[in-house]
């Protein structure tokens, strides 16, 4: 803390609990700031011990990240690490966190890292926390004007950011943080090099990724020692009432010895402060080498003078990429008290005065300082006035310090100091980063199959998010004699009573999470999935519809739960087993355990299809999971734990229609150590192209030739194209044509459609666009179709419009593609050129395209 201190003291070791006052001694700085180290390690060592190392409360669980879109989010809420409250008040964007500034890498390039990277790709994301000091530049409202805009007190201000890192998955190496998670105290006498390794650690229960990232926290760096003395010799004028030998300086100091340079002995370096580096003024301008700044300073001693070292930085050296980071030294060349201007010796780059930025002074002479700092070494080195430091091996980080408090009094210095092991060499104090893992983000299973073929899709759709954040109950909701332990879903795939298309279900498959990890093995005796399937009553039913009251035919149309016609239950075993990961236990996945494409899962897709009447639907299948409490375990204290899978209903609303529902809370739980998970949902049959026609509409938008199967240009004198000839003698804009596409029904969610032309003239004479999307409930669309040029005189160039919709790894095109002939024209005064030899007829394209071919319409 660069702070104006007598001194920093304070040993847990010593076990002190309070802080007594005197009566008619006098107060020091030193005494109230030791109360404070008191209260904030027994604060911080309650929260450690109730809560574990790190972790977010149920109730209000910060920091999870969210992939929206192509955007990182994260999340508000509270959450603790290594006992310091860190809160964020709202969701706030990855790019606009306030104490990340300027990062390599942006959200953005994080996923495209991700999504570019491979199947074994992975981002990891870490929260960073640390504890810096608030003077009166950082916040004005600690000036008080009443003494004279006097600043009294400073401040420690808990700061955090999100920090995201790639990692290829091609090298057992975990993703880069810059440095390890630690449960050291910064002021405390914890061996560095040592870390407590948990039995029985929930962070077993998490996905692999997410515990590398805790294992990363036993990593931890021997940094280097330093050794402080006085000399032997006296002073050079013996009038002096000190002693010849010790400390020689006429003030009480608390010198501040600082790495500068990182490095080992042969390349650290290292600055130095009288005053614990607490002269320090706001920079308001930088200009080549000319330092305009807020104060020169209360006077000579407290203040900056030609020939001293200083410090320039901004909030890019606390706040980048790598935190607390070192500023430039420059020495100091004139002054110019009235205009507040400092020249210094070199050029200033890289320093921004809109970013907090600063003039720290340092104390090295300039003839053993230089730009780089003073190299550390085992040879004691002199500072002033009868004090010199020697250095020890070990790797020293910037921003590595110690603090000497130097005395007149008795001539001597407080080494090794109060409340530190009682040896020579001391390990440093440093700003302590703590740290601990929030989340990773993989791909899908599936995405290396598919978006390599050039489906597209939101990295939302693309990513699932991992969650690598330990929760933990109020004290108030652990009961251990009314609450049983065990098992409980806290979140599943679907939404309750709601409705999804068959191909969705087969993308994302069916996975449910629970509070830990299971130990049972998985199938369909302890997963059940059935399936009710709509009763066709066809044409036997049709017979009486409008002759007995009360019958009537059902048709599609009809809300999921509303119908009342016979169901015939299908019981489903998943293709290719039941996959666990973590706490996460998933049902029929496109891409099975070992890798290979899941055609199971296109075989159930067809059945599912076909007993949903897909050419003709005829209603909503209905999809009941079912997980066996007695049979669905996992390891306790004492044994086998058991599914307490009760879950409450609420009442809801359906994306479909708004329509209500029922969902259920989680986590599931009603006190019943072995219960069944039950929950149910609609499914639609796959939605496919039912046809697609082209059209020419009027000046009045009415449809005048539908379908639109030739049309000739007509073209100015430029040869540009005017208007369209249909028939013998009508004509229409260039911007009338248009294709009606229509699905088999109504969507529940919106579906693309990937449009394309083939034949001669395809986007030089004609185009459109490459998808449109048609949202839910809407069977219809319509897609622009563009005449772009004239084809020539005595040219006809025939297109075919593909139409398809894509699904998992193939697409449905429309069966039956309509065709349109161009026909050019001569541009007026032009010669009518002779025409050229009939085009060979378009191919026909095949019925389904893509990997997955044996899928077909019944």
């Amino acid at each position: 803390m660069k702070g104006d201190f007598s001194r920093i003291r304070f040993n847990p070791a010593r076990q002190y609990t309070s802080v007594l006052k005197q009566q008619g001694r006098v107060d020091l700085d030193a005494d109230s700031n030791e109360q404070r180290f008191i209260d904030e390690r027994m604060r911080e060592t309650i929260n450690t011990d109730v809560i574990g190392p790190c972790g977010a409360p149920e109730n209000d669980a910060g920091f999870a990240i969210e992939i929206s879109g192509n955007e990182i989010l994260i999340g508000p809420g509270r959450f603790y690490v290594d006992g310091i409250l860190v809160e964020n008040p709202s969701t706030i964007h990855y790019d606009k966190q306030p104490w990340l500034i300027d990062p390599s890498s942006t959200a953005s390039d994080l996923l495209d890292q991700l999504l570019n990277g491979g199947q074994t790709g992975c981002l990891s994301f870490v929260l960073e926390v640390w504890q810096r000091m608030v003077t009166a530049l950082d916040d004005r409202c600690l000036i008080e004007p009443a003494l004279d805009r006097a600043d009294t007190t400073a401040r420690l201000q808990t700061v955090w950011r999100v920090i995201g890192a790639y990692d290829s998955g091609n090298s057992e190496s975990t993703p880069s943080h810059e440095s390890s998670l630690s449960f050291a105290n910064t002021l405390g006498t914890i061996d560095y090099n040592t870390a407590p390794s948990p039995s029985n650690s929930p962070i077993d229960q998490l996905s692999p990724c997410c515990q590398a990232l805790y294992d990363d926290r036993l990593r931890f760096k021997l940094r280097g020692e330093m050794g402080a003395d006085v000399g032997t010799g006296g002073s050079a004028c013996g009038c002096q009432p000190i002693p010849v030998a010790g400390y020689q300086g006429l003030e009480n100091q608390l010198y501040r010895v600082e790495i500068h340079q990182a490095g080992d002995l042969s390349s650290a370096t290292f600055k130095w402060s009288r005053e614990n580096a607490s002269v320090v003024s706001k920079i308001t301008n930088v200009a080549a080498n000319v330092v305009t700044v807020a104060s020169l300073g209360p006077d000579a001693n407290l203040g900056f003078q030609p020939d001293r070292w200083v410090e320039l930085s901004d909030d890019i050296s606390e706040f980048g990429d790598t935190p607390n980071q070192p500023g430039s030294l420059f020495k100091i060349v004139s002054i110019d008290p009235t205009s507040l201007q400092v020249t210094v010796d070199n050029p200033v780059y890289g320093i921004d005065h809109r970013r907090n930025a600063r003039m720290r002074r340092w104390d090295q002479p300039i003839t053993t300082g230089t730009s780089a700092g003073i190299p550390v070494s085992e040879t004691p080195v002199p500072l002033e006035n009868g004090i010199e430091v020697s250095f020890r091996s070990g790797e020293f980080q910037s921003g590595d310090y110690w603090t000497i408090p130097a005395r007149t009094a008795n001539g001597e210095i407080d080494w090794p100091p109060c409340g530190k092991p009682r040896t020579h060499f001391q390990k440093p104090d440093f700003i302590q980063i703590h740290r601990a893992p929030v989340a990773c983000v993989n791909l899908r299973s599936r995405i290396d199959y598919i978006y390599r073929k050039g489906i597209t899709g939101t990295a939302q759709d693309r990513t699932q998010v991992n969650d690598c954040r330990l929760l933990f109950p109020p004290l108030t909701w652990v009961n251990a004699n009314t609450v049983p332990q065990a098992l409980h879903v806290t979140a599943a795939s679907w939404n309750n009573d709601d409705i999804m298309t068959i191909d969705t279900l087969l993308a994302n498959g069916l996975s449910v999470t629970f509070d830990q990890p299971t130990t049972c093995p998985w199938g369909g005796g302890n997963f059940e999935v059935t399936f009710e399937a709509p009763y066709s009553p066809g044409d036997a039913l049709a017979l009486f519809e409008g002759k007995l009251p009360g019958i009537t035919k059902p048709t599609f149309p009809s809300p999921p739960g509303t119908d009342c016609f016979l169901r015939t239950m299908v019981a489903l075993d998943p293709p290719w087993g039941i996959t666990v990961s973590g706490n996460t236990v998933s049902w029929i996945t496109p891409v099975s355990s070992s890798g290979k494409v899941n055609y199971g899962a296109y075989e159930v897709m067809l059945a599912f299809n076909v007993m949903l009447g897909w050419t003709n639907p005829i209603g909503f299948g209905r999809l009941r999971v079912r997980l066996i409490g007695g049979a669905v375990y996992g390891s306790g204290n004492n044994g086998n734990i058991y599914l307490d899978g009760q879950s409450l209903g609420d009442t809801s609303t359906r994306s479909l229609d708004g329509s209500e529902c029922v969902s259920l809370t989680t986590p599931s739980g009603d006190n019943a150590a072995v219960s069944d998970y039950e929950s149910w949902f609609y499914i639609a049959p796959t939605v496919y192209i039912t046809s697609v026609i082209i059209q020419g509409l009027d000046g009045n938008n009415k449809v005048v030739k539908s379908p639109l199967t030739a049309a000739k240009v007509i073209v100015n004198s430029q040869n540009q194209v005017t208007k369209l000839q249909v028939g013998e003698t009508q004509t229409i804009s260039v911007e009338s044509v248009q294709a009606l596409i229509t699905l088999s029904y109504p969507p529940v969610s919106p579906i693309t459609v990937n449009l394309s032309f083939s034949g001669p003239g395809t986007g030089s004479v004609i185009s459109v666009g490459s998808s449109i999307q048609i949202a839910a409930g809407q069977q219809t669309a319509i897609a622009a179709i563009h005449i772009l040029s004239n084809p020539g005189a005595g040219v006809k160039d025939t297109v075919t419009l593909n139409a398809s919709v894509p699904l998992l790894e193939s697409s449905y095109p429309v069966q039956t593609a309509p065709t349109l002939t161009i026909s050019g024209s001569t541009p007026p005064g032009a010669q009518t050129p002779a025409p050229p030899p009939p085009a060979p007829p378009p191919a026909t394209p095949s019925p389904i395209s893509g990997k997955v071919k044996k899928v077909k319409l019944p």
